[in-house]
């Protein structure tokens, strides 16, 4: 693969995800519920579930700087972009992505503690 197809590669895929960074800021701009969002966000076709590898590491990552990780799930989901980012250091839009894995399985496998968890 030749150096400007590579290029191409890096640059739609940075277009992709300002995209969905978009799209997830209106989103969440919105006067809608919580639980209202979470949906939505669960059925965004833009998102699919991650790599379990991915959420497995992120929340071995989580564990380590002894940070909770239902907290910080709902932390994405309720907080400002830039407040959320200034409190954990981390990318917003990634803590997004990893949140829908987390509330697919948590949907798919505990629908009272996932309708808790949306409240």
């Amino acid at each position: 693969m030749g150096l400007y197809a590579m290029t191409d590669i890096l640059n739609f895929l940075q277009y992709k995800n300002e995209k969905l960074e978009g799209e997830l800021t209106k989103l969440f701009e919105r006067g809608n519920s919580p639980a209202g969002r979470v949906d939505a966000l669960i059925e965004n076709k833009e998102l699919q579930l991650e790599d379990h590898k991915l959420f497995l590491a992120f929340l071995a990552y989580l564990s380590q700087h002894e940070l909770d990780a239902k907290t910080v799930f709902q932390d994405v989901l309720r907080l400002p972009k830039h407040q959320f980012e200034a409190k954990y250091e981390m990318k917003w839009t990634q803590v997004i992505k990893l949140s829908v894995t987390f509330l697919t399985i948590l949907r798919t496998n505990d629908v009272n503690r996932y309708k808790k968890f949306i409240d």
